[in-house]
């Protein structure tokens, strides 16, 4: 990749400090002959390269699992910085908990939301474009395996004070399936609408 990979200096990507960090763990996998390992350490050093053109098969390691929970609520960030709920599930957790649409979600797991979502690493990775990473780390934000337990402090529109409350992901997609690019899309589309 280092020799023959055309962004390189594009992207500004350190193929020696990829190396460094990656090899140790091809070479455990490889010594334990263990291959799941092996797709694992493939899956993440092909995240490390930012170009949406980069994965195959191995990319989906573990990825039902680990986003087979939901809180019942996608979130969007807003321009003025604000993180809301842009969709709630009835019944979900999150509505059983008082969250209401347009709800400012401000942590999660005792973290700024900000933060928060800029640590996930979307199981969809890489991208070509921070703008395109920065909307499925939210998508990813508001899923875990089941039965994971998540804080979330957030205030509700009419609210006077921001409310913290503990939530257990379940098994609910509709979350999951609402923040999806291709939501309400029949795959005819024309390429460009405008």
């Amino acid at each position: 990749m280092s020799k023959e990979y055309a962004f390189t200096e594009y992207k500004g990507i350190d193929w020696e400090a990829i190396a460094a960090e990656m090899r140790p763990r091809f070479e455990e996998a490889e010594a334990n002959n263990d291959p799941q390992a092996y797709r694992l350490a493939l899956r993440d050093f092909a995240r490390m390269i930012p170009d949406g053109h980069v994965g195959g098969g191995f990319m989906s390691v573990g990825f039902r699992e680990s986003i087979a929970g939901g809180l019942g609520i996608a979130i969007r960030e807003l321009d003025d910085g604000r993180t809301i709920v842009n969709y709630l599930t009835a019944g979900g957790p999150a509505d059983e908990a008082g969250i209401v649409l347009g709800a400012e979600i401000l942590a999660l797991n005792d973290l700024p939301i900000a933060d928060y979502v800029g640590q996930i690493v979307p199981a969809s990775s890489p991208f070509s474009t921070e703008h395109f990473k920065r909307l499925q780390q939210l998508r990813y934000a508001t899923r875990a395996p089941l039965d994971t337990d998540v804080t979330i402090t957030y205030q509700n529109t009419d609210a006077a004070a921001p409310e913290t409350v503990t939530l257990t992901t379940v098994d609910e997609v509709e979350s999951f399936n609402f923040s999806s690019f291709n939501a309400g899309r029949s795959g005819t589309e024309l390429p460009v609408e405008f």
